[in-house]
This record gives C-alpha cells, structure tokens and sequence, in this order.
C-alpha cells in the first residue's frame, strides 16, 4: 500500500481514488483524539482536505485523454497541486498557450495554464490524468516536415559463413565472409561492401559496390553517387559507375499518412467524454476529450471508401452517434514513389567481363494520371544504344490491378532492334479466392544496355527471345484450411521449355495440430535441373509452451521416399533448437541439430548433422559495429542507413524494443537501434520487466521521426532507488509509538510511523537525515547502517534503527 494513502487511512479520509481535484468539504478532526491515538496533528491539517502528492518531485503515470503517456517526473508544490513543466508537457503532447509563462523556480498549477482542463490526481497509486481541450495537443511528428538530422558513426557490418564435412577421412570446407564499411555524417550515407569466398582449390575476392547517397528532403528525392545499380522502374538495374537521382520511396509513405491525416472528425462533447470510431464494423481509435467541441486527426483508417461511425459517450452514461462520409477523407495515396528518375554514367562490367562498357543517359517519370491510374515514360541512350518504354498501371475496386509495360531497344552498330512487353494481373474471385498472372513475352533481338558489345559469333550462337508466364491462384474456407495453385512455363528459342505446376493446402485443427500438403510436377528443361514429381506431407503438433513436434514424409523422382521427425523449441526469445532424424530407403538414419542464438551483441547459428557416414557441419556469425562519439557499441543485427545510439544509465543488460527486434545495453549502458525507419515515426521503449528491483525508468518510452542517414543519441532516464522498511525504536531500546510524523531535513513530512515502529521509505538519498516529531513536540533523529550498494534482488531493505534525542536549532 502507498505511504501516503497509508498516511490518509490513519486520518479515516476513505479510498485513495480519482476525482482530487473534486474533493469533499474540508474535514475537521478532535485534535485531543487524534493525540490519544497516536497521530500528529500536524499529519491531520496536511490531509484535512483530502489525499494529495507531498510537495517535490514524483515519478508518476500519466495519461491523457484516456491516452497513456508512460511514467514521467511531475513536480508538485506545498498543497499538492500539479505544477505545468517544460518536459512533462512534451511527453504528454499537449501544447501550454504562449501567454502563460513558466518562471524558473516558480509553480504555475495545471488550472492556472489550462482552466479549461481536469485535472485527477490518484496519489495512492501514483497517477496523473488529463482531460485537455483537443486544440492543445500536438500534431503527430508524422505529419510534420520536421526531422532530425545530424550525426556521424562509422558503420561495418559483417557476415560470416563456415561449413565443411568429413567422410572417410576426406575433408572439404567452404568459407564466406562478406563485409559492408561506410560513415554517416552531414546526413550522407556512405557505403561499400565486398566479400570473400574460399574453397579447398580456390579463393576469390570481389567488391560489389561503393557510393555516397543523400536526400534532398525539399525535393523529395535521394542522389546517389559511385558505383550504383539503375533504380528506374522501366529499364534494366543495370550496374554502373557515376550519379543518379530518384523519388525518395520514404516520402511516398509519408505523405500518403499525412494526406490521410486531412480526413479529420469534429464535433462536440456536451461533457467529458469517451470518443469511440468504427471503420468497417471495428473500432479504429478510441480517445477521452473534456466537455467541448473536439477535432480527430491522424486516424489509422482501414480504408477511406469506406464511412466512419462515430459514438460519443457521455459522463451521465448517454450515447450519441453519427457518420462521417468517405467523400469527407483524403483520397489515398499508392505507396510507390512518384517523380523523376535520373542517371548518368558508364556501365560497370563485373568479374572477369573485359568487354566495353558503354556511357549513358538515362531519364524516366511516373505521373498519377487520376485516381488509382498510374503511368510511367523514359527514355535510355547510350554508346550505339537507345532504349525507350512507358508503362500503365489502373487499380478498380476490389482491389483489381491490371498493369502493361513496353520496352523497346535498338543497337544501332549490330542492326538490332526489339521489344519487350510485360503484363501483370490480380483479381478477387469470390470472397476468400484470388488470382494474379505476370505475363512477359521478350522479342529475339532486344538488348539491355550491359547486353551491348557482344562479338558477332557470340550474337549469332546466342538469342535473347523468351516468354514467361506465371499463374496463380489462392483461397481458404473457414472449413477445410487454404489452399494454393501455381503454374509457370519458361521457354526460349536456345532451350527446351520449362513448365512447373504447384498446389499447395494447409489446415488447421483444434488444440493447434496443423496439417499441410505441397505437390510439385516439373516438365521439360534440362534433365540434371528438372524436378520431376515431389510430394511433401507435414504433420505439426504442440508439445506445450514453445515446443513443436512435426513429422514429415517426402517423395521425389531423385531421392526416393523419405520421412522424418523434427523437435523445434523456442527456449526464449535470445535461443531456439531444432532437433530432427530422418530415414531414406536403403540408408541409415540422417540425424541433425540446429541451435540459433542471439547472445545479445551478435547473432549465431550452428548447425551438426550425421548423414551416409559423414559428419557435416555449418557455423554463420553476423551483426554490426557501430563506432560513435561515445565510442563502440555492437548490434546483432546489420546496420542500416539510419541508425540509433541508445543509453540506458549505465547499467548493462537492459532490454529495450526496436523497430529491428529487441537489443541489450553492453557495459557502458548503450545499445544502437540498427534500423530505424526514415521519415517515419520511430518508437523506442525500455523493458521495465527486465530491469533489477531497485532500479525504476522516468521516460521509457522515445519516439522519433528521422532523416535518412542521420545518428540519433537518445537516453533512457534510469534512476536507482532503496526502499527502506526501518524498525525504529527510542534510544530505551523502546518500539516508537504508532502515528509519529517522519520528516526530512527541511521539516517536510514524509510519512507516518506504523505499529512496532515500521517505517516505510520508498526512496532514501544518501546520507539523509530524518527526524521523527515525537508527542512532546520535540524531535529526535533516526540513525541506521546502509550497505553502499543495494541488493538487486531485494524489493525492499529491512534496518534496524534507533532515534536519538535532537535539538533543533
């Protein structure tokens, strides 16, 4: 129970529950009883009008129009009103007018600052609750073209792959290791990555790429420099060395979000209220606003063809509701970029390639003709080469998407000229099946950019004519599970055609045993590559907790029949394992294990397996290194473009949520949140689960919208505290008596003795005086040993004390 409403039940003043700033009538007490049971009476006048904060600072809950805020530092002044505070107001989101001043030193009450909002206090369970007018909050940082930019880190990243096995005393192995190095810095983003490979006769060295890339946020678009792959959306990714700019995919997102957010809801609430919106027949968002008008921005909607029902209920318990149109919300926006893309540079001929490589211009646009309607234009020229093609994309109802590309090419110095044509296609078919299909039909003589400067043999041995058909089709009952079907055929005018059918059904049963079937039938293609027919039938069934056993029978042309049974478990989210055996006819038992690890500041696989008499084996280690301003912190996963250097105190250990996955602080109390989404709303959180007993969090919570490329610093407010239980007695070796005021140095009550001198202490300082004020009006001082550490797995400390007689001054 809270030492204040420990405090308030000895005065009789009832619950400790909401509505302080409603209190009852002022209470009057018999200052005679109050003495003969014990209880200052100086206790009785703090709490005669009701339950309230001690005056300083408290970490408390705070939640706003029915919004939780987390736990945040409040101050409170001498009579237990609620002071206004830079930094709790912006965890809170809500905007203090500019006429009202914050004087350091100086207590502004919430009523003061905003006279229109109620304010509940609950010390007992120590919470603070807001109702505040709806023109006071901030907008979502998402809909703000505000971002925080800066920083400098340099990045490495690696991946490293070992696999080998042994059989009769025969070894082979294989190794990879690829690496990416580069440096944030001024909102650029600087990368190169290379790998190496070595088997038992060879070994090979390759660098991939190398480039710089900034946004240019006014525009909207990134330009990359270097060695760079073409990121049109009509020609070729072809590889290439030199600059090109294209739409930044972020801010397509971006403004589709802020777009939306124009969709707003108003109306008026006749007191405070609960503000419920449905989209779709679900609730969509929930809110509480104070009596008033309000206004509704950012809603998450499901869709914006679709109309909002919104209900208001009232404090007294009634329900009004109405609709708001669709024709009232921003139309939607696609997901994909929208602009130009440029490039200029030489193709980049990889490997052993020793032909020319040819320079190039290359332009194209994408426009949104009307709404769902989409079309794309461009133009390629290069040495002897040009290229051209445009695109259509329409989106109806459904959705139904129906897409045509052209691409033509012509290269003039070997009399070459052709197309290429895709076509893409999906469809609801009923209400739980769909069907898709991508179609491209390529001409003998079309030519990409890097298919330039063959020789005129290798041009008459060699046709670029092909076609490409792939179907699919995809349902579910609520009955008999989901099921799939694919087909797709490759032909060409050198190879024979390739068709490959696929179906495909898993279902579900009770207690969570699941059932799937795939089967495969390959036609045509070379003999070596075929795969001919496959059948694969999976039993899964729940051993409890994490655990699942799953056994499987296979049956292809090459292998034979096969079954097996596999163990897999997730220990916790750091470990998992997988065990499994299996029979094939005419061998022994292959057995396996798999172990995947994430040891906090790494990630790890490992792999041992015994198969035909050979022993194989696989190990794969891979992360980052972030090296800062405040030195080097490791990563389990890759580092990315936009990056986070996070601090937790200094404690090791601490568990905090990324958008990557979850990280741990290493000695110095740091973590790096390895992806962070650019120009997106970005929420960090520590795990207060995790954390020792002693050790409480004051802002647990960081949100963050970042430009890419940038390295944010954030820091997670922990604080140590020692929960004392003192069981105090007088100099006599006497209990102190029930009901004495405990207070600090500055004569501030703190709390109240309890029976057999138990008193209770949340947080003690270091070397903290307190002194108890005894019957007689006089005082004495408690004196009691402490550790200089306290017991992380102790909630609470038990000291004996003893209070000796004081003079005050």
């Amino acid at each position: 129970m809270n030492w204040i409403c420990i405090a308030a039940s000895l005065l009789a003043l009832g619950n400790c529950g909401w509505r302080v700033a409603l209190a009852a009538e002022p209470l009057t007490f018999d200052i005679q009883v109050l003495r003969d049971r014990g209880i200052d009476p100086a206790l009785a006048e703090y709490f005669r009008d009701a339950p309230r904060f001690t005056q300083g600072a408290h970490a408390v809950v705070l939640e706003v129009n029915g919004q939780p805020k987390g736990r945040v530092p409040m101050t409170f002044n001498d009579v237990g009103e609620l002071c206004l505070g830079t930094q709790w107001l912006k965890s809170a989101g809500v905007l203090l007018p500019a006429s009202v001043p914050l004087p350091p030193g100086q207590c502004v009450t919430a009523a003061q600052g905003f006279p229109e909002a109620i304010v509940e206090l609950n010390p007992g369970s120590q919470q603070v609750r807001l109702l505040v007018p709806t023109d006071t909050l901030t907008e979502p940082a998402r809909a703000q073209r505000s971002f925080a930019n800066g920083g400098v880190a340099g990045v490495f990243n690696y991946d490293l792959l070992m696999a080998g096995s042994q059989l009769d005393g025969q070894t082979s192995s294989y190794r990879s290791f690829s690496s990416e190095a580069g440096l944030n810095a001024g909102a650029w983003v600087l990368r190169s990555r290379q790998s190496f490979t070595a088997l038992p006769e060879s070994s090979r060295f390759e660098h991939l790429y190398a480039y710089a890339m900034h946004t240019l946020e006014d525009q909207d678009a990134s330009v990359q420099l270097g060695q760079l792959n073409l990121a049109s959306s009509l020609f070729a990714g072809e590889s290439f060395t030199g600059v090109q700019v294209f739409p930044e995919a972020a801010f397509a997102r971006l403004d589709a979000a802020r777009n939306g957010a124009r969709g707003q809801v108003e109306g008026v609430a006749y007191s405070p209220s609960r503000i419920e919106v449905r989209q779709n027949g679900v609730t969509i968002y929930t809110t509480m606003v104070p009596g008033g008008p309000f206004t509704l921005r950012a809603l998450p909607l499901l869709s914006n063809q679709l109309d909002l029902e919104v209900a208001v209920h009232e404090q007294d318990g009634q329900e009004r509701r109405f609709r708001v149109p669709a024709a009232n919300l921003q139309e939607a926006q696609s997901d994909a970029p929208v602009g130009f893309n440029l490039a200029l540079g030489r193709v980049r001929r990889l490997s052993a390639d020793n032909r020319e490589a040819p320079t190039f211009a290359a332009f194209s646009q994408d426009w949104e003709m009307r709404r769902g309607l989409r079309a794309t234009a461009g133009a390629l020229a290069g040495s002897a080469y040009l290229s051209a093609g445009w695109g259509l994309q329409q989106q109806w109802a459904g959705p139904i998407t129906l897409g045509l590309r052209q691409v033509v090419s012509e290269q003039r110095a070997a009399g070459l000229a052709g197309d290429q044509w895709q076509l893409t296609f999906s469809a609801p078919l009923a209400a739980n099946l769909s069907a898709s299909l991508v179609a491209v039909r390529q001409s003998r003589d079309f030519r990409t950019l890097s298919d330039t400067d063959w020789n005129q043999r290798r041009h008459q041995a060699e046709s670029r004519k092909r076609d490409h058909w792939v179907f699919s089709l995809n349902g579910a009952t609520d009955d008999w599970g989901a099921f799939g079907a694919s087909w797709s055929r490759y032909s060409s005018m050198d190879e024979a055609p390739v068709s490959q059918l696929g179906l495909s059904w898993s279902l579900t049963l009770p207690q969570r045993v699941s059932l799937s079937l795939s089967v495969e039938r390959g036609i045509g293609g070379a003999e070596e590559y075929r795969p001919g027919r496959a059948a694969y039938l999976t039993v899964g069934i729940p051993l409890g907790g994490q655990g699942r056993l799953r056994g499987y029978v296979r049956s292809d042309e090459r292998s034979g029949m096969r079954q097996g049974l596999a163990v897999s478990a997730a220990v916790s989210e750091t470990l998992a394992y997988t065990v499994n055996a299996e029979h094939r006819d005419n061998t022994p038992a292959a057995l396996a294990a798999r172990i995947n690890a994430l040891p906090r500041y790494t990630s790890l696989d490992v792999g041992l397996g015994q198969r035909a008499g050979a022993t194989e084996y696989d190990l794969g280690l891979r992360g980052g290194v972030l090296l800062h301003r405040d030195g080097v912190t490791l990563s389990p996963y890759a580092l990315r473009d936009t990056l986070g250097v996070l601090k937790a105190g200094e404690r090791s250990g601490v568990r905090l949520q990324t958008p990557q996955g979850p990280v741990w602080t290493d000695g110095a109390g740091r973590a790096v949140a390895a992806n962070l989404p650019a120009y997106s709303l970005a929420r960090l959180e520590v795990d207060p689960l995790g954390l020792p007993r002693h050790v409480e969090v004051l802002n647990g919570v960081q949100e963050v919208t970042v430009g890419r490329g940038s390295v944010q610093h954030l820091d997670f407010s922990l604080i140590t505290v020692r929960r004392l239980l003192l069981k105090a007695r007088s100099q006599d070796r006497q209990w102190l008596p029930r009901g004495l005021s405990v207070l600090d140095e500055q004569g501030q009550y703190l709390t109240s003795v309890m029976e057999a001198g138990a008193i209770f202490l949340p947080d003690i300082k270091p070397a903290q005086v307190l002194r108890v004020r005894l019957s007689d009006s006089s005082h004495c001082i408690l004196h009691f040993p402490l550790s200089d550490f306290p017991d992380d797995a102790t909630q609470m400390e038990t000291v004996e004390a003893i209070c000796r007689p004081a003079i005050l001054s």
